[in-house]
Parts: structure tokens; C-alpha cells; sequence
């Protein structure tokens, strides 16, 4: 039997767990900061072994969801998007091969302060901050209205007409790309992730909740990114792809922001 250590093996997530969930890693408060359970955000940060890959996993009944989280000792805030209750929340660094350990474990539980406040967050793949110059310009642009789903078109208007689809970039990226804001704001091109995360966080910068959904549709050749926009007079989440639209806008001039959820199908949303 192996001593003081817990192994994960990626692949067939096989555990050997050594005594309760939190207790045998060590001081957890080097790790986690639990403030902002009540938004909806878990702050982490992980000082590892840089030539070595480490992921996050973040649990709640019979979901589970992966990041790669860097190991330069630079805090990352991830979301905890799957309504209150516990979540378990691992830190695991690559060993060999396929194999993980696990560094550090806590356990959370969440009760939300109000609904839809964790799609307000800057998170890792949202990663926002009033000061960027993305944020300032949806300001700008914004300012003639207060009316939340009228921000959200004037923003969209923005997107569709101002952005350029990137068909050389996805095949140089790494399995860890994350979007950079203020990098395809000032760029003005991208992938779906790049420009479902800018319309996000511009969107959620105007206090507008929004989603960054993974998963397929017809729209799209593989896995796809696009929005999730909280509509708060009908009380509804409705559907926004931006990189679809921004890719025809040309040849259809009158093509309908509001999608038809029957033609998306959600993998994972943050």
C-alpha cells in the first residue's frame, strides 16, 4: 500500500482515497479562497511544478467539470455553476503519462446570493476587469439605454459587425488556450471561444447575465462556443451566436440574433 499519497488515473478516474475527503492534504488555505461562494466563484491558486500539468476539478452530484489551472502561484477564479449545494473541489498534478495526484481537496457548500449571480463573474475563461478596454467600450456603447436586453442587441450589433473568423488559428492552438479579452477586442478576429467570451464578459461588465455554452450544432463544423443571454423581462435564457452570425452577416443582412434552443445542444456552460 502506498503511503501519505492519493493517485488519480485521468483516464479511468479510479481513486484510492486516504481517510475523510478533507483532512489528509495538508492546509487547504494556501489553496482555496471560499469569500465569494455566495456569488457563485471559487478563487484558487496553485504553486506546483511548472513543467508539470495540474487541473481543478470542481464536483456536484453527477457533474463534474475539468480545468487546467496554471501552476506559477497565480490565483484563477473558477465558476460553481450547478445551483447550491456541497461541491467537492480537487487540485491534481500530472505525474506520468495519463496518471494524476491529488495535491489538495475542499469541500464547499454554496447558497447562492441571488439567481443567475454566477454568470455576472469573472472567471477564468471570462476573465474580465472594469479597466480593459473592451469593458470600456461596451460602456461607451451601451450608454443611450438602460433597458438590459437592448444593451445586449446594441453589444451583439457590435459583435456581428466589427469581428472576422479566424480559419487558420484553431489548428495551431493548445488543449489549454484560453481567450485573451482585450487581445481579440483589439484584434478583431478569433474562434467562437474568443467571441463567445468577449460578448460575455462585455455583457456581463453591463450587469447582464451571460453564459459561455460548449457543445454542437448545425451552425458549426465540431465542437462549437456560444451564448447563453439571461432576458430578464421574459424571465428566460435565450440563445446568442455571434460567431455564426458574424461569419453571414453579409449574405444575410436580416438573420435573427435569437436563436432556436431545439438547434443547440448544450455540453457545458460557464
Amino acid at each position: 500500500m502506498i503511503k501519505n499519497k492519493t493517485f488519480i488515473h485521468w483516464s479511468a478516474a479510479v481513486y484510492i482515497v486516504c481517510g475523510l475527503f478533507v483532512g489528509c492534504y495538508g492546509a487547504q488555505i494556501e489553496y482555496f479562497d471560499l469569500k465569494d461562494l455566495s456569488q457563485g466563484v471559487i478563487h484558487i491558486t496553485y504553486q506546483g511544478t511548472l513543467d508539470k500539468r495540474a487541473k481543478v476539478t470542481i464536483e456536484k452530484d453527477d457533474k463534474k467539470y475539468t480545468y487546467d489551472i496554471n501552476s506559477k502561484g497565480e490565483n484563477e477564479s473558477f465558476p460553481l455553476q450547478l445551483g447550491d449545494g456541497v461541491y467537492k473541489i480537487k487540485i491534481l498534478e500530472n505525474t506520468v503519462g495519463n496518471t494524476y495526484r491529488i495535491v489538495a481537496a475542499q469541500t464547499a457548500e454554496v447558497k447562492l446570493q441571488k439567481e443567475n449571480i454566477v454568470f455576472l463573474n469573472a472567471i477564468q475563461n471570462i476573465n474580465w476587469t472594469v479597466d480593459m478596454k473592451a469593458v470600456k467600450h461596451a460602456v461607451v456603447l451601451t450608454k443611450e439605454t438602460k433597458d438590459l436586453l437592448e444593451k445586449a442587441k446594441v453589444l451583439y450589433s457590435y459583435m456581428v459587425g466589427s469581428y472576422t473568423y479566424d480559419y487558420n488559428k484553431l489548428a495551431t492552438l493548445p488543449s489549454t488556450y484560453l481567450p485573451v479579452i482585450d487581445r481579440t477586442y483589439l484584434q478583431k478576429t478569433g474562434i467562437c471561444y474568443d467571441f463567445s467570451s468577449l460578448y460575455a464578459a462585455m455583457l456581463r461588465s453591463q450587469g447582464i447575465p451571460a453564459k459561455l455554452i460548449k457543445g454542437y450544432t448545425p451552425n458549426a463544423e465540431g465542437y462549437h462556443a456560444w451564448n447563453e443571454v439571461y432576458d430578464s423581462g421574459q424571465k428566460e435564457w435565450v440563445v446568442i451566436d455571434t460567431t455564426y452570425d458574424l461569419q453571414v452577416i453579409k449574405s444575410k443582412p436580416k438573420i435573427k440574433m435569437i436563436k432556436a434552443e431545439k438547434d443547440y445542444q448544450k455540453i457545458n456552460e460557464y
